[in-house]
């Protein structure tokens, strides 16, 4: 009859508590809700509601509303502003220099975008798999205007945490900055046609 030792039940505990930590990980990481990209010399960025959790006539899914949740950071890695913008189901909103760096002249950067139920930039509860889509236009040299897609990376919860910290930090010390505000529905003629 075979008696395990000390060392074969520490080993057996062990590899046991380590496989508890990758499993737990791999839980907390959240596919397609999380996109990223950067900006040089901003025109002006994107969201769209891609309808995933309901429809602008359902009300029980609360019209089918995703939260942008938004995060501006320069070129030195520091978050600028944050916030939150609620799109119902296939709406289209976007942000524009002035919607996000009030009085902060930045020529380049990072934007991260949070498709989130919970709406609240300083904290991501509920990330929305595939609830947004988002694109970024950016000011080339002789003034063309190039667009492109925000490619969608895994969203761990160590990076969801440090996201609404973050945020909550910009906003407490902002003292009235730090903060940005989604227009909807395209009002910018001139943005979109890239004038």
């Amino acid at each position: 009859m075979f008696t395990p030792t000390r060392r074969a039940l520490r080993a057996l505990a062990l590899l046991g508590f380590a496989l508890a930590l990758v499993t737990s990980a791999a839980a907390q990481t959240v596919n397609d809700a999380y996109s990223v990209g950067y900006f040089e010399r901003f025109r002006g960025v994107f969201f769209v509601n891609t309808g995933q959790i309901g429809s602008p006539i359902d009300t029980a899914s609360n019209l089918g509303n995703v939260c942008a949740d938004i995060y501006v950071f320069d070129a030195n890695q520091e978050m600028l502003a944050c916030c939150s913008c609620p799109l119902t189901a296939n709406e289209l909103s976007f942000l524009t220099e002035v919607d996000i760096l009030t009085s902060v002249s930045v020529p380049r950067g990072v934007i991260k975008v949070v498709a989130d139920a919970g709406c609240d930039e300083t904290s991501i509860p509920r990330p929305v798999p595939g609830g947004l889509r988002v694109w970024g236009k950016n000011l080339q040299a002789g003034g063309r205007v190039t667009e492109f897609v925000y490619p969608t990376v895994p969203l761990t919860a160590t990076e969801s945490q440090f996201l609404g910290q973050a945020c909550s930090f910009v906003h407490y010390l902002g003292s009235g900055k730090g903060t940005c505000a989604c227009k909807q529905q395209a009002q910018d003629a001139r943005l979109i046609s890239g004038e």
